[in-house]
């Protein structure tokens, strides 16, 4: 399958990485199908990018790299799942924030995804990336 972006342009990828979001993304419920992009230039950020619509996609990181032991934490057994958090990110580094509120949830057998809302209220919508 092939979709073009215009920051990645062209992208050939295989349907069996599609990640599939039943109920979409909070504020996206309509993106269903997602794939993830990953560029050497810009790690640790990857790419969440709609299958749907090319040019909605969204900066990720794993959780693990702001919150060591994020999965403890927020109750995902990474044994089954693996977390992402969408990055906001700034032209003013100080200003990059992550949503560790509401991770982005994988079920790696099953390729489903959800953004879930977590209960957990030591985590913040913005959490500043370079505090």
């Amino acid at each position: 399958m092939k979709i073009k972006n215009s920051q990645f342009g062209e992208i050939e990828f295989d349907d069996e990485i599609i990640i599939n979001f039943p109920d979409g993304l909070i504020g996206f419920e309509d993106l269903k199908r997602f794939i993830i992009i990953e560029d050497e230039e810009c790690k640790p950020f990857r790419w969440l990018i709609s299958v749907d619509e090319p040019e909605i996609g969204f900066a990720i990181i794993e959780p693990t790299l702001v919150v060591e032991d994020y999965y403890r934490r927020s109750g995902f057994d990474p044994e089954v799942y693996v977390l992402f958090v969408i990055v906001t990110l700034n032209r003013d580094i100080s200003k990059i924030s992550v949503n560790l509120k509401a991770p982005v949830v994988i079920d790696k057998v099953k390729k489903l995804g959800k953004q879930v809302i977590l209960e957990n209220e030591e985590f913040e919508v913005s959490h500043q990336l370079l505090a």
